[in-house]
């Protein structure tokens, strides 16, 4: 059967049958034996047997031969076997594309994005606690009506958003070249599926059980802050530096591309991962960087599923900054390999690095900024920053820096054994330090980010959101 003949079915499918019948009378139209990989706009897809399956690459989609053009529900089969990001289906609407995420964000968030260009973390359709369980089958299902569209998964109602799909859009990692397709996607994610089908409904009845609708554009009201640490609740957002506006997501790619450097051993995978994540919803290329082209480990319960193991693009020493509009460095106990004028040492020897490494870390960082570009870093990462050399002084002398309260490794400080917190990396290096948590709201680090001209510096851990979108707002064009 040829596309033209599929369109054919359909469009018979959709009006020959007795709409007075209802949805549950018509017949799903299978679109994955259609499907062919010149279709495929990201990743490495094939169909065997079990399905149509994809290779684990960042935002690896496809698009499915089918232009919805009535009210219809578009049901997906599916098992992630490797990987611990999400699973999206692109659905369309009136004028507007957006996707039905599961397991996203690295915070097992679920619900649709983009809404007034908000993303599930911030739109009232967030949901939290999905998390994919690898080699489990669940079945997806998107319910697109004339003026709301609902979302389940195995049969749980996950989202219900009224609206006539003007104001939904995809973001960056999912742009697709057809707006009006139905689409997959799974982000770095091997995954099988199943099966996918459509078909058409009646009347604009609902097959999920009915459940409150959340008004157009409007928010839910504000929870208490988080606890340091934890993901954020519905309706929390941690307010910004005044001089930075929210990340938007872009109809194109910026042109910008950011170097980020993380430690062979021991990087703190939120560190990498939040930021990494505002990035590219940015349209910001990523390219990551370890002392080392060799695979970099995170510590253990550090915002990781499952490993949480990175494949740096280079080494440090083969990094061109004229490819980059900026550098950050991820925090974790393993930056300390990079601390180019640090006297001391560490009792774990990883963390001591290499002096070609260190050489290389600070003959870049130099270059950064003889180039007039943004240099950043989070948590134990702004020791990097500190201990670097440009005219015989620390990046952080006399500028303003955050500093975070954690403790650094075990070691050897001015010659005695200790573990000073890590913001002491900085005070000894003439930074000009805010005290902990101190910015917005006192009770959490997530808003404590500080920029001093092309410096950028977050806290810890919960600030790394917050400073992937900064450093986006600055690079795609801010007010400053």
């Amino acid at each position: 059967m040829n596309i033209f003949k599929l369109a054919l079915l359909i469009a018979v499918a959709f009006s020959a049958r007795s709409f007075v019948a209802g949805a549950d009378d018509a017949q799903w139209v299978n679109l994955a034996s259609e499907v062919v990989p010149k279709n495929a706009v990201a990743g490495t897809w094939q169909k065997s047997g079990n399905g149509l399956t994809t290779d684990a690459v960042r935002s690896s989609r496809i698009a499915l031969p089918f232009q919805p053009k009535a009210e219809y529900d578009f049901r997906v089969r599916f098992t992630r076997t490797s990987g611990s990001h999400s699973i999206a289906l692109m659905f369309v609407m009136g004028d507007g594309q957006a996707a039905f995420e599961i397991d996203a964000w690295g915070q097992h968030l679920a619900g649709l994005q983009m809404i007034d260009r908000q993303s599930m973390q911030d739109n009232p359709t967030r949901k939290e606690g999905f998390a994919l369980e690898n080699g489990r089958e669940y079945t997806a299902i998107v319910e697109v009506r004339k003026d709301r569209v609902r979302a389940s998964l195995d049969g749980k109602l996950v989202a219900e958003y009224e609206t006539d799909g003007s104001d939904l859009s995809l973001p960056g990692v999912w742009r697709m070249p057809d707006a009006r397709s139905l689409a997959l996607g799974a982000y770095s994610a091997a995954t099988t599926f199943h099966s996918v089908e459509v078909r058409p409904v009646s009347g604009g009845s609902l097959l999920a059980a009915a459940a409150p609708t959340t008004p157009r554009n409007t928010r839910p009201a504000p929870t208490q802050p988080t606890p340091s640490g934890s993901a954020p609740t519905t309706g929390s957002r941690p307010s910004r530096p005044a001089n930075a506006r929210p990340s938007t997501t872009p109809d194109r790619p910026s042109g910008k591309r950011v170097l980020i450097v993380i430690a062979n051993e021991d990087f703190f995978y939120r560190e990498y991962n939040e930021p990494r994540l505002a990035f590219e919803r940015a349209g910001i290329a990523v390219e990551v960087a370890a002392g080392q082209k060799r695979t970099c480990r995170p510590h253990s319960n550090s915002g990781q599923e499952g490993s949480g193991e990175v494949m740096p693009d280079l080494a440090i020493a083969d990094a061109d900054v004229s490819r980059y509009d900026a550098i950050m460095f991820s925090g974790g106990w393993g930056s300390s390999m990079y601390q180019y004028a640090f006297e001391g040492s560490y009792r774990n020897r990883v963390y001591n690095g290499d002096r070609q490494i260190k050489a290389a870390t600070n003959k870049l960082l130099n270059e950064f900024i003889d180039q007039d570009k943004y240099v950043g870093a989070l948590c134990h990462g702004i020791s990097v920053l500190a201990w670097a050399r440009v005219d015989g002084k620390s990046i952080l002398a006399g500028r303003r820096s955050v500093g975070s309260p954690r403790q650094s490794p075990s070691g050897i400080y001015n010659g005695q054994q200790g573990q000073p917190l890590s913001r002491w990396n900085a005070e000894v290096n003439g930074a000009r330090l805010t005290p902990i948590r101190s910015i917005g709201d006192r009770s959490t680090s997530a808003d404590d980010v500080v920029v001093d001209g092309k410096l950028i510096t977050g806290e810890d851990d919960n600030s790394a959101r917050l400073f992937g979108e900064t450093l986006a707002t600055l690079l795609t064009g801010s007010s400053r």
